[in-house]
């Protein structure tokens, strides 16, 4: 009981500092809304997609990558939460109190999986009140939510070695952008039919691609999705997250537990 009392501390302390730094919410909602808005309503009569035409289909077509795309640029903030919390010493003063060690990492992590799954949720609600009418069932909006949750694990992990290695507050976030060119060249916000033949190549071999079209196809049952795509959708995110939690676990010994 105490362990949860201590990671329930933590964890709140952790969101309280995202949902009261301007910057943050700034970054993290107010963006991808204004981006969604944007690309749908100036760009999204232009971007041909697999449905009819015009700002409505784009939305229908682009909304569950916008999704994805906030939760990728709320890992940057997990990755400076944690530097800032190490170069200021408050990591080190945890590990002189008796809490338990996974707790102290597990904060940050669970934290930043549910101020993701805020900041998506937030998204998806403009979208609806924009017009995103989707023709879903409770098991496959519940599936959408089990992969925003490995999504969100996976590229929280991802974030905290650098956040542990970089020499300052600013440089940790800097691994986010790789995340979010990987979206941008993907079928996130448009069909990778109409990309030149390398990137057209890249974008349908790389990671992101089967995840954003696996998430399409859970929000949207009119979408066809192959299970080759949610298989290989499963294996990039329980690839990353076992991956990505071997090394953080082994910078994070390695910097306050065999010391």
């Amino acid at each position: 009981m105490q362990t949860f009392n201590q990671l329930r501390t933590l964890t709140g302390r952790i969101i309280r500092q995202n949902l009261t730094n301007a910057d943050t919410i700034i970054t993290v909602i107010a963006m991808p809304v204004f981006m969604l808005l944007f690309f749908v309503y100036v760009m999204g009569g232009n971007i041909a997609t697999t449905g009819a035409g015009g700002a409505q289909a784009y939305l229908l077509y682009a909304l569950p990558g916008f999704l994805l795309l906030t939760m990728a640029m709320g890992s940057a903030y997990t990755s400076m939460r944690i530097n800032l919390d190490r170069t200021s010493g408050f990591l080190d003063r945890l590990h002189s109190l008796p809490i338990a060690r996974w707790v102290i990492l597990g904060s940050h992590v669970l934290a930043s999986v549910t101020f993701m799954l805020m900041a998506e949720a937030l998204v998806f609600l403009v979208g609806v009140l924009i017009g995103y009418r989707a023709d879903v069932t409770v098991s496959s909006a519940l599936l959408f939510v089990g992969l925003s949750v490995l999504f969100g694990l996976g590229i929280t992990l991802l974030a905290i070695p650098f956040s542990l290695k970089a020499d300052n507050y600013a440089s940790a976030g800097g691994f986010s952008y790789v995340l979010l060119m990987l979206l941008f060249v993907s079928s996130a916000l448009m069909p990778t039919t109409g990309m030149a033949k390398p990137v057209h190549f890249f974008a349908d071999h790389q990671p992101m691609t089967p995840i954003v079209n696996t998430a399409r196809g859970l929000l949207n049952q009119a979408v066809a999705v192959s299970q080759h795509t949610e298989w290989l959708a499963a294996a990039w995110l329980v690839g990353a997250i076992v991956i990505c939690g071997f090394l953080s676990y082994r910078v994070y010994v390695r910097m306050f537990l065999t010391r």
